[in-house]
């Protein structure tokens, strides 16, 4: 993962039953889930909410998502999940997560997920210039 400051505060979701197959593992699935969770409250803490960039006219678009499984996560357990930026374009950010479980600290995932920003036009547009800060990155190229 990049900078460990820049990484906001961990967020902690508890597998429900309902997110495991029959060997009461975590579905491979659940993870995007958990991923939008955690991107979620990495943003507001850091004061952008995604209703408010909405609202202002910015839709992050999921254009990308990588996901690595190390160990399994079981009904019950809880996944601590830090995210930090990676990449930033002027109209692009790659967020990385680190999935680990809170009751021995082992790596269960790896994952990242790009997000380009659009329009309800579904036309590309800068990032607003709030969350380019808010992640600590400097505007390096990359491929929206």
């Amino acid at each position: 993962m990049s900078d460990p400051s820049s990484a906001g505060p961990t967020h902690r979701v508890r597998v429900r039953y309902c997110e495991t197959d029959r060997m009461a593992v975590a579905h491979h699935g659940s993870y995007v889930a958990w991923f939008e969770e955690a991107r979620t409250e990495w943003m507001r803490a850091r004061g952008k909410f995604y209703r408010q960039m909405e609202d202002e006219g910015n839709l992050l678009q999921v254009v990308e998502l990588v996901c690595r499984y190390h160990k399994p996560v079981d009904y019950d357990d809880v996944v601590a999940i830090t995210v930090r930026p990676g990449e930033v374009s002027k109209v692009a950010v790659v967020l990385e997560y680190e999935c680990r479980r809170e009751r021995d600290g082992a790596l269960c995932a790896t994952g990242s997920t790009k997000l380009a920003c659009v329009g309800r036009d579904g036309r590309l547009r800068r990032l607003p210039g709030e969350f380019a800060g808010a992640a600590g990155a400097v505007d390096r190229p990359a491929q929206a």
